[in-house]
């Protein structure tokens, strides 16, 4: 009987060293800088995921005409863009707007692909859009 209490006293002092590791694995989190950039919509969350189906955050602010598919550009001021056939191409150097779609990393070049009902597709960091021309027209045709 005593081997048996001193097994149940191990297990219960693993169980509580687990959820103390975990409640500190929390906390360190929530007071990390990455918590702050945390993008409630998971989806928005998942770099190189094709066909996202979400509507594009601050779609209204940006210059875009319904009905045709677009492609953003966030990046510093004059960065080059892609020559696309068929699609809106814009540059957004919006910190805040990049943020909602989870490229706002320290001014780091990315892209989002927006259908023409105004969803995001396709989104992911790029440091040379205008260099994935064709890359990049493929996906407008895909849509």
């Amino acid at each position: 009987m005593a081997r048996l209490t001193a097994e149940r006293r191990n297990a219960a002092a693993g169980g509580l060293l687990a959820v103390l590791g975990a409640a500190a694995g929390v906390a360190l989190y929530v007071a990390s800088d990455g918590h702050s950039r945390h993008d409630p919509r998971h989806a928005l969350q998942q770099l190189d995921l094709l066909y996202l189906d979400e509507p594009a955050p601050g779609y209204a602010q940006l210059p875009l005409e319904r009905g045709r598919p677009a492609v953003v550009v966030f990046c510093e001021e004059d960065c080059p863009l892609p020559d696309l056939e068929d699609a809106q191409v814009v540059r957004s150097g919006d910190e805040q707007l990049a943020r909602l779609y989870a490229l706002g990393a320290g001014g780091r070049t990315g892209f989002a692909l927006i259908d023409r009902d105004g969803d995001v597709r396709y989104r992911s960091y790029d440091p040379a859009p205008h260099e994935h021309e064709a890359e990049l027209q493929t996906l407008v045709d895909a849509l």
